[in-house]
């Protein structure tokens, strides 16, 4: 166990704001490593896993953990067996004691770099903790080192400003320690001191183990007791910094200042809120215009202060006086209006022209006085209670005017033969003052609109206003020049060529002055209201149209000339499917023809009229061999489309017969001979067996006898137009005799 397990030897008198601190740096410095530290609050209850009840520092672990000042790892534990480092050791120094981190111009230890996250800590704590200074080569500190039981038996007495002059460290530690030999010589006295003050004791077995790291558990008691104790020897001086104004010339004045956290203090003996190193006080020079003093007293628990001493002298000046009043009127009276800040009197007295003026409680005043003709001259005077005064002087010009009139924006050019005048007139002294237009009245109570028609050419307008005092205002002239633009005509669309007899012409015309602008074509009026809608009829070859536009003032629009060539073509003729080849005797034809003017063309095959009304159905007996169809159709215009020709080859088939089932050998001596023939172009084919007509319409049904032996039969049939077939059948008769 550690020698801080048992004994009762703690840190005596620290103060509050050392304790605070404290806690501040081990809750930083036991979250992690020193260079990269995270502080990892925990909950209100604090169990680490690796810490037991039984545990000797475990009131100390769980106390300062229950406050927050240190923490476990995110494993949860707390390793109390672990070590800091003298880096580590450096920081919680200069946080406990409130060292002021200094910014070294000069590295002091050659492996400590001004890049370190150390530096600033070991800087500012050097003269607390022991460096190594060898006889030969640089300073060094060893930051990662694990800190020694002497580097904070030593930090702890030199950061707490204890007394080590004349103490014995040889009597006080040789009968103690039997390893006294191992403390360096150079720091056995500061040993001493820590050892006696019971910052740190020695262990059991008589040692003392100076150079032995100190763990994570021992810290945590040692700080434990620290916070516990009421041990108090400050080892840095009073602060007091004072910032007063030496001169001032208002009432209040504002005292700030620094100080230590801990202090108390002191302004003229009476005490001051001290807000963690910092006060802020605000006094009232009540005594007048003299020299003020101060006396500042900060007292720290231990009994140390120190006095500060200010002096602050009070004079005022006059007071800050501002005038508003308008240069020039024309109206008999003027409010004149303005403040007065006075710091030492509020509010101070104002007067304008030696007649006394009310004056707010917020320093703002305001009066109306009453004017003459000509050059009136203003002097207001503010003053103060100490006797201070401030005079500004002002001049009002009052002139009887005439009115002020505005005419609104004009153009100096416009297309258009109306536009519409307005402006206004306004006077101080009449609120319905008269306006003119060309010495013609147009409006009567300061403001006039009037539209007005415009000459071609240049307009000139002169306006003025009169009040009911006589006065006129200044003469305005305005010059309006009317250029009448011509109507703008748009054609719709117009084709250059046309197969249509008929065709529709359209187009719009628009005007600045005339909402209704008349249209003509070729001379002839064809809109009377900005459009038009106009069906022609076509002449075959060249048409020409020229349109115009006029407006009510006479202009003419640009002329436009169309040209249209008219071609009148012929029907357009479509001929149903015709084979090129049938076997069919007759063969229906069909088609149409349209056309564009016309709405029933004829149609003509072989020059006989087949079809009047745009279509035709013809039935025809075709030839054997080829057939020629010359087709034709013409329109009401004379005009014909192309000829189309076809050609239809016709084969006449012979019949054909079918015979049902003949026998090629029988025993009998008659049987029965039957078919029918089938013919494409004769429903009635005659029917010949052995050159006998036996069926005329398509089939037949003969008994003949046989004779013993050979029987030959030829049938034939043949149709109307001679074509025919020929089949021949044998059959065998042999009686039953025979073949017994």
């Amino acid at each position: 166990m550690d020698e801080d397990s048992g004994g009762d030897g703690v840190v005596k008198g620290k103060s509050i704001r050392y304790a605070a601190v404290w806690l501040m740096l081990l809750s930083l410095f036991f979250g992690g490593v020193a260079n990269a530290a995270t502080v990892v609050q925990q909950s209100s209850s604090y169990v680490f896993v690796d810490v037991k009840t039984t545990y000797w520092a475990n009131e100390a672990i769980e106390s300062m953990a229950s406050q927050g000042i240190i923490t476990g790892n995110p494993d949860g534990t707390f390793k109390p067996e672990a070590p800091i480092t003298r880096e580590q050791l450096a920081k919680l120094i200069t946080l406990t004691f409130g060292l002021d981190l200094v910014e070294a111009e000069e590295q002091t230890f050659s492996d400590v770099s001004p890049s370190s996250w150390a530096y600033k800590y070991v800087e500012s704590s050097k003269d607390y903790l022991t460096g190594y200074f060898p006889m030969k080569g640089k300073p060094f500190f060893d930051p990662q080192a694990k800190a020694t039981r002497e580097d904070v038996a030593v930090a702890l007495v030199r950061a707490m400003g204890l007394a080590t002059e004349g103490v014995d460290a040889d009597s006080a530690l040789r009968w103690k320690f039997n390893d006294y030999g191992d403390i360096s010589p150079q720091l056995a006295q500061e040993v001493a001191v820590a050892v006696d003050k019971k910052l740190i004791q020695g262990f059991p077995d008589g040692s003392f183990k100076p150079n032995a790291p100190i763990n994570r558990a021992s810290v945590a008691t040692l700080l434990y007791r620290v916070l516990k104790s009421s041990y108090t020897n400050a080892s840095k001086d009073v602060q007091l910094d004072v910032q007063v104004p030496a001169n001032v010339s208002e009432a209040t004045i504002k005292i700030t200042g620094k100080v230590n956290a801990d202090a108390k203090v002191y302004i003229n003996e009476d005490e001051v809120e001290n807000n963690n190193g910092s006060f802020a006080e605000a006094y009232s020079l009540d005594e007048g215009e003299k020299v003020y003093e101060f006396v500042f007293k900060a007292v720290l628990p231990n009994g140390r202060s120190k006095i500060v001493k200010k002096q602050v002298t009070f004079e005022t000046t006059g007071p800050k006086l501002t005038v508003q009043a308008p240069d020039t009127t024309n109206k008999p009276s003027a409010q004149i209006s303005g403040t007065v800040r006075d710091s030492s009197d509020s509010p101070a007295t104002v007067w304008i022209n030696d007649k006394g003026v009310h004056v707010s409680y917020n320093g703002e005043w305001s009066a109306d006085i009453l004017l003459k003709e000509g050059v009136n001259k203003i002097v207001v005077t503010a003053k103060n209670k100490y006797g201070k005064t401030a005079v500004v002087e002002k001049q009002i010009t009052f002139s009887l005017a005439g009115p002020n009139l505005v005419i609104d924006a004009t153009p100096e050019k416009t297309n258009k033969n109306t536009i519409t005048l307005s402006g206004a007139a306004t006077d101080k002294n009449d609120n319905s003052p008269k306006i003119y237009m060309n010495d013609q009245l147009v409006g009567s109570y300061g403001s006039f609109n009037k539209t007005v028609t415009l000459n071609e050419g240049e307009n000139v307008f002169t306006f003025k206003a009169t009040n009911n005092i006589g006065k006129s205002s200044a003469t305005i002239t305005k010059k309006i020049t009317f250029l009448s633009y011509r109507p703008e005509l748009v054609l719709d669309l117009v084709p250059e060529t046309s197969s249509d007899a008929t065709i529709t012409l359209s187009g719009t015309a628009t005007d600045n002055n005339d909402s209704s602008p008349k249209i003509y074509m070729n001379e002839q009026l064809v809109g009377s209201y900005g459009s038009f809608n106009k069906t022609v009829t076509l002449k075959e070859g060249e048409n020409v149209f020229i349109f115009k536009a006029t407006n009510s003032l006479g202009k003419i629009s640009e002329t436009i000339t169309k040209k249209i060539i008219f071609s009148v073509g012929g029907p357009e003729l479509v001929l149903d499917l015709v084979p090129e080849t049938s076997n069919d005797a007759t063969i229906t034809l069909s088609g149409t023809a349209t056309d564009k003017n016309d709405t029933s063309p004829k149609i003509y095959m072989n020059d006989q009229l087949v079809g009047s009304y745009g279509s035709f159905n013809k039935t025809v007996t075709l030839k054997e061999g080829e057939n020629v169809f010359t087709f034709k159709a013409t329109n009401n215009l004379g005009k014909s489309s192309a000829t189309i020709k076809k050609i239809v080859v016709f084969t006449i088939a012979a019949p054909e017969l079918q015979l049902d089932y003949i026998p090629e050998t029988t025993s009998n001596g008659q049987i029965t001979l039957s078919g029918n023939t089938t013919d494409a172009n004769d429903s009635s084919p005659k029917i010949y067996l052995n050159d006998q007509l036996v069926g005329s319409y398509g089939s037949f049904n003969k008994m003949v006898t046989l004779k013993e032996g050979s029987n030959s039969f030829i049938f034939k049939v043949t149709n109307k137009y001679g074509k025919f077939t020929t089949v021949e059948k044998t059959v065998v008769y042999t009686p039953e005799e025979a073949k017994e």
